[in-house]
């Protein structure tokens, strides 16, 4: 009959290994679940007969109550908690209380209720005698009535191994009370190398060692076949043997000159992990009540060793959070730990400057708090990568939520951290990129002016140099020497034009060196660069404004070259100041106005609204000049029809 499992549900390993303690002597296998999901996935997978809940560590204990009532029906439920002065120990078969010997009064109580549940007798699982017999039930059971000096002897092992920290200690402990019993002459522990597939005897106090244990066990090739089946089986395994069997026990000539008749090897063994065998060398065959006793011990040797383990595992994860906590608290940047489920376990100082949120504000909440659904998302694919591909970290641009001002621009380093081979959560290093951020904007808004350049170039060089041509077309024909001071007019435009577009792309000013410019005098003289044809300019009245005289010839110029290009109709293009109309404030500034088509109107009224597009794209060069123009100068700029249909340009340049 398999032997019942009891599962104990407790993140606290002194509880665990208390518990587990005081089952040893009752023949149950004790399984392990830290945490309430744990716990019920068990019950969904495994046959579980009965239940322990550790209330002081379990947070919703009536829950777990409930889905035990759900996936297992009939298995018996124990709560169990720290108390003081009540000395209960099950309540209603279902609650049970602390008292200085509850662990033990406890297990009594579940192995009671497991027997009276099933209507049977526990059984307790033994391995095979060396002949291949099995002991029968009523020998199993009699663990419970053991001698008194074998009694003794479990009872001083269990004491001394209350304390335990190390394997040292559980191996002299073990080793010193064993062979303290009258017929037990020698016992050492071995650790079973998975690696070498050898067991490798260890001692405490190698000065102190009766018999020279330099010496190793392979395990697989028949050689020591009496450890072979103590590991393969996890029993209990026995060996008498004469003067001519010295091969079938490890030391066996060395102990058949010392008067040992019978070996004893069981496993170091607990929920199914495997810690090493212990050796015991007796001078007579062993009897069942001794047999019993080294069980008990070694039951007891066993869960100290697991407990041990657990607790080195879990100072390793301690030791692993706690430097990330101490590179977290000293990082000039800010940075984070997430448990598995996304959660703040730590925030540095940095990071509470960064968002104005308080440590306490922050520990506990998911990250969605500060960061968007989609920057999670992408934080997750990265985790799962460097989970599934074994890589350190990784990099995320996300931004930063606050709490008063705009998200910030961050770039994340990602780490996961699984100190061994357990996914635990992962650490975020946050680098405010605001200026870099700033500086790339710069950078490309620099590279489209520099390409708008080029475009410039060779747009606004096409008029002077078309009317150059003409010019030396005429001088050619007539030799009038009038021409040549045209042509040389034309040049002179064309270099002022380079000029510009170089100090521009250095300076990136389109208003450098301002002075007072007379309207009419500036309009003039763009006209004289710009091929009109039969079109005519017209400036009835004249201001004096404050410009950069080169910069405003060339908004000048781009404004009637789209009236003659883009008017179709155009005859005249008139100049001047802004009209003050009845009901309207003073305004201060010009206009350029045709009387050709117009604009489109689904233009006319974000043509120039500098969020509409950053580049001449779609607003033609020759208006994305006109715009930089005006803005360089602080001045505006809007559109609308003059009263013949054509289209109008108002610049104010003072409100």
């Amino acid at each position: 009959m398999s032997r019942p499992r009891v599962l104990c549900v407790s993140s606290n390993r002194s509880t665990r290994a208390s518990l587990t303690l005081s089952l040893t002597d009752a023949p149950v296998d004790v399984v392990i679940a830290q945490r309430s999901t744990e716990a019920a996935d068990r019950l969904e997978r495994e046959e579980i007969d009965a239940v322990v809940i550790d209330a002081s560590t379990v947070a919703n204990v009536p829950g777990l109550v409930d889905t035990v009532d759900s996936e297992a029906p009939e298995t018996p439920t124990f709560v169990h908690w720290d108390g003081d002065g009540d000395d209960s120990v099950v309540l209603s078969d279902v609650l049970a209380r602390a008292a200085d010997d509850s662990a033990t009064r406890l297990a009594n109580t579940i192995t009671d209720r497991l027997a009276t549940e099933t209507n049977t007798q526990i059984p307790i699982e033994t391995g095979p005698n060396a002949d291949g017999s099995h002991k029968d039930a009523e020998s199993a059971h009699a663990v419970r009535d053991l001698p008194a000096d074998l009694m003794g002897l479990v009872s001083r092992v269990r004491c001394r191994l209350v304390d335990a920290t190390s394997p040292r200690t559980v191996e002299r402990t073990l080793r010193e009370e064993l062979t303290g019993h009258d017929s037990i002459t020698f016992a050492w522990l071995g650790e079973y190398d998975r690696g070498e597939r050898a067991v490798i005897p260890w001692l405490s106090d190698h000065d102190r060692a009766e018999w020279p244990l330099q010496n190793s066990f392979s395990i697989g090739d028949g050689d020591h076949l009496l450890l072979e089946r103590a590991i393969r089986t996890r029993t209990l395994q026995i060996q008498q043997y004469a003067e001519n069997e010295h091969d079938a026990v490890p030391f066996g000539d060395r102990a058949f000159r010392r008067g040992v008749r019978s070996v004893a090897v069981a496993p170091l063994a607990a929920n199914g992990e495997l810690y090493g065998i212990a050796a015991i060398y007796a001078t007579a065959p062993l009897s069942e009540h001794e047999r019993d006793a080294i069980r008990m011990s070694v039951a007891a040797a066993s869960h100290v060793l697991e407990t041990i383990a657990l607790r080195g595992r879990l100072e390793q994860q301690e030791r692993t959070l706690h430097r990330y906590e101490r590179l977290v608290e000293t990082a000039g940047d800010g940075m984070y730990i997430l448990d598995d489920g996304g959660h703040f376990m730590t925030v540095n100082d940095a990071l509470i400057d960064m968002t104005g949120y308080s440590r306490e504000g922050l520990l506990g909440e998911h990250a969605s708090f500060l960061f968007d659904d989609d920057d999670i998302e992408a934080g997750e694919v990265i985790i799962r990568s460097l989970l599934e591909s074994g890589e350190r970290t990784d990099t995320l641009e996300l931004a930063v939520g606050t709490k008063t001002s705009d998200p910030i621009p961050c770039e994340a380093q990602i780490a996961v951290l699984v100190p061994d081979g357990e996914f635990l959560g992962s650490v975020g290093v946050l680098r405010d990129i605001t200026e870099r951020k700033r500086q790339e904007r710069k950078l490309r808004e620099r590279n489209e002016r520099l390409d708008a350049f080029a475009r410039i170039v060779s747009h606004d060089l096409r008029n002077p140099l078309g009317v150059a041509q003409g010019y030396l077309d005429l001088l050619e024909e007539s030799e009038n020497p009038e021409y040549a001071a045209k042509i040389h007019d034309g040049l002179d435009r064309m270099e002022s034009i380079i000029e510009d577009v170089l100090a521009i792309a250095r300076e990136g000013e389109w208003a450098a060196d301002t002075g007072p410019v007379d309207l009419e005098s500036a309009a003039r003289e763009a006209w004289d660069h710009v091929s009109t044809v039969d079109v005519r300019l017209s400036v009835d009245e004249t201001m004096t404004l404050e410009a950069d005289r080169s910069r405003l010839l060339r908004l000048l110029e781009n404004c009637f070259r789209n009236s003659i290009e883009h008017g179709e109709t155009t005859e005249v293009v008139r100049v001047g100041p802004l009209e003050t109309t009845a009901g309207t404030a003073h305004r201060q500034g010009f206009f350029v106005e045709d009387d050709g088509r117009g604009l489109p109107a689904e233009l006319q009224d974000d043509l120039f609204d500098p969020s509409v597009s950053s580049s001449m794209d779609g607003l033609g060069i020759g208006l994305w000049i006109v715009r930089e123009v005006t803005t360089g100068h602080g001045w505006s700029v809007a559109t609308t029809e003059s009263d013949d249909g054509g289209a109008r340009f108002e610049f104010e340049t003072a409100s």
